[in-house]
């Protein structure tokens, strides 16, 4: 009776087989039939590299032809791997970006046919503006007597800088839910709107909402919203419309969403997300969900773990710069929030952050992925050639928390790692990190970060223990 363990390779199977009795006076290799020697095994074997063979940023971005080449008749995406591996390798073309977005933030399933996205949008549509119409009412009628901007419902800011004023919404139509266009439909399916906007208003109406912690929220909000992209087209110029509309869902995700509420640095995630889906509903519900991923970073306790995992990385990557760093009273890798709160946002101009902002969201490279586990069998193998068949390797555990996300930081600390460590304490090193904004080829930081990561993966792969001939 024996325990067979194998390894994989582009080819055949190769199979180690051992006594159960861990004896080790016996060993023996079992090659397949048509695999005669380790030579052959060593031309087929993928060819080391210093970087990975189609690299990220390599490729061309996600087109429409091959987003639609994605789709089934009936408009399902049934091949969600290819999706998030397209758009890792290359980001998206701007023209399919707002469709390959619906998919990767959860604004649809990606098996969902094109039928059942357009009853979704009804439904996201009710359920948005019924929340929306909820808070606002209960502002006015918490606040009789004050003035709208005191009630909380609208907001002017006269600041000389910031020429904005923010659309009133007092008026009983504010209240009510915008209609949808109803023209060229049957009558079945008007019947159908209406449930469906009567089970909105049950849905909002279910929802709990404390007061005291919406007036709370627009202040700050307040504050945030007409700082806010200033320099981007689509909020450009007084009295935009758009920020009026950033404000409405930044204040209804903090009135429905009290566990996190709302916190700065949030109005910076929206803002991509209006900007690329030019829907106030479906920027909505895009922002939560996301949200519901990285809400933790907006805890002290999940940020803190986060930047804690950075420190690790780097430790385990790069002793000396770690060490420059600790001796520095910066190892702490506080320096790092920004980057990660914001996905990188203020490092890149606004449109090489979306790109890196979707490659990161689309979750193909991570440590624990089938292309990662096929990298350290292929390393494993050829560990196990490069010893003439002498060594036995296993690969040690992977830690899968650490995300692609922070293999960016270690490359973009890498990227200037002399600069750093020429310096002599914590802040000269955070005036040099600081001024690294707007300065950074993004796809040398990507190859980098990708290099880095799969160089992990490989030193992941240890010698277990020698074959005994």
């Amino acid at each position: 009776m024996f325990e067979r363990m194998a390894f994989r390779s582009d080819v055949e199977d190769t199979v180690l087989t051992r006594s159960c009795s861990y004896d080790s006076s016996y060993e023996m290799v079992e090659t397949p039939p048509g695999l005669t020697s380790l030579g052959a095994m060593k031309e087929e074997l993928p060819q080391e590299e210093e970087s990975p063979p189609q690299s990220v940023c390599c490729q061309p971005p996600l087109d429409k032809p091959t987003f639609q080449s994605m789709l089934d008749p009936d408009g399902r995406l049934v091949n969600e791997h290819a999706l998030r591996k397209a758009v890792f390798r290359g980001g998206v073309d701007p023209t399919v970006r707002k469709d390959t977005w619906q998919f990767m933030f959860g604004l649809y399933p990606f098996l969902s046919t094109a039928r059942e996205r357009e009853v979704m949008s009804a439904e996201h549509h009710f359920k948005y503006h019924q929340l929306k119409a909820r808070w606002k009412t209960l502002l006015t009628m918490s606040s009789l007597g004050k003035t709208e901007q005191e009630q909380g419902v609208s907001a002017e800011y006269l600041d000389d800088d910031l020429d904005l004023k923010v659309e009133s919404f007092t008026d009983d139509a504010d209240m009510k839910v915008p209609a949808m266009d109803t023209t060229n439909i049957s009558t079945e399916t008007q019947q159908q709107l209406q449930f469906l906007e009567i089970q909105a208003q049950v849905f909002a109406g279910r929802q709990p909402i404390n007061m005291k912690d919406i007036r709370k929220a627009v202040r700050i909000i307040d504050k945030d919203v007409p700082r806010t992209d200033r320099g981007h087209e689509y909020f450009k110029g007084s009295g935009n419309p758009h920020l009026s509309i950033l404000r409405n869902i930044l204040i209804t995700f903090a009135a429905f969403h009290p566990k996190v509420g709302y916190a700065q640095g949030m109005n910076d995630i929206l803002s991509r997300f209006l900007v690329v889906l030019d829907s106030e509903v479906a920027a909505f519900w895009c922002f939560s969900s996301y949200m519901e991923t990285i809400q933790t970073d907006f805890m002290e306790e999940g940020m803190l773990r986060k930047l804690n995992l950075v420190r690790q990385l780097l430790k385990e990557l790069d002793t000396v710069l770690f060490n420059h760093l600790e001796n520095c009273d910066v190892g702490d890798m506080t320096f790092c929030h920004r980057w990660l709160l914001l996905g990188f946002k203020r490092e890149f101009p606004f449109e090489e952050a979306l790109r890196l902002f979707e490659i990161i969201s689309s979750h193909h490279m991570e440590l624990s992925s089938l292309d990662v586990e096929r990298v350290r069998d292929q390393e494993r193998a050829r560990d196990f050639l490069r010893e003439g068949g002498q060594n036995r390797v296993v690969g040690a555990p992977l830690n899968t928390e650490y995300t692609f996300e922070l293999f960016v930081c270690v490359a973009m600390l890498q990227n200037i790692r002399q600069q750093l460590l020429n310096c002599r304490d914590g802040t000269e090193i955070f005036q040099t990190v600081s001024g690294l904004s707007g300065k950074m080829d993004l796809a040398h930081i990507l190859r980098k970060a990708e290099t880095i990561f799969m160089s992990y993966c490989r030193k992941s792969v240890i010698d277990c223990f020698q074959i005994v001939e």
